[in-house]
């Protein structure tokens, strides 16, 4: 008789519990969106400031996880890049995937030897697209030696390319200029 009550009494437990549950549910989904957790002020209290509050918002705040300068990939119908017909295979990936091989200067006109990942090696000189985000190689720059009063040997700048691509500040929605670089 006692383990009959006891499962009668442990069944009433259960369903008055899923009632509850089911109460509370319903409750949450009738809240308003706008008066959800994410965006009301949340009270802070620090030990540090001597128990007082404070009350932060985002509401009118950017996402601090979004990138504040995006690349014209992301955001093509803001800003214009070059025609598919026009790019050259140099275009075809992203400026961290080039290696550079070597640097020369044919009369007088710096150029630069890089590979790209498929394997395939191609010069380059300055004006010349490269890149997926329509990059501009602006410099070619040799390693500079100079030997200082005490005559020891010091080099001023390093092997590179400095390749000028434009992205839109997600902020401001402005161009932005942004000097990116392939290194040996």
């Amino acid at each position: 008789m006692k383990s009959k009550t006891l499962k009668i009494l442990t069944l009433l437990l259960l369903s008055l519990f899923l009632l509850l549950s089911g109460i509370v549910v319903a409750a949450i989904a009738q809240q308003d969106p706008v008066d959800s957790p994410s965006t009301q002020p949340v009270e802070v209290s620090t030990p540090a400031t001597g128990g007082e509050h404070f009350a932060y918002s985002p509401m009118g705040r950017r996402d601090p996880f979004k990138p504040l300068i995006q690349k014209k990939q992301k955001i093509a119908k803001k800003i214009k890049g070059r025609p598919e017909k026009f790019k050259g295979p140099l275009e075809k990936f992203e400026l961290s995937q080039y290696r550079l091989i070597a640097l020369m200067v044919v009369k007088g006109i710096p150029r630069a030897m890089v590979k790209a990942p498929d394997g395939k090696s191609y010069t380059v000189k300055v004006g010349e697209y490269i890149g997926m985000n329509d990059g501009v190689v602006k410099r070619i720059e040799t390693k500079v030696i100079v030997i200082d009063e005490n005559g020891l040997r010091v080099e001023k700048s390093p092997d590179r390319i400095v390749v000028e691509e434009v992205g839109l500040d997600s902020y401001t929605g402005q161009e932005v200029k942004e000097y990116r670089y392939i290194a040996m």
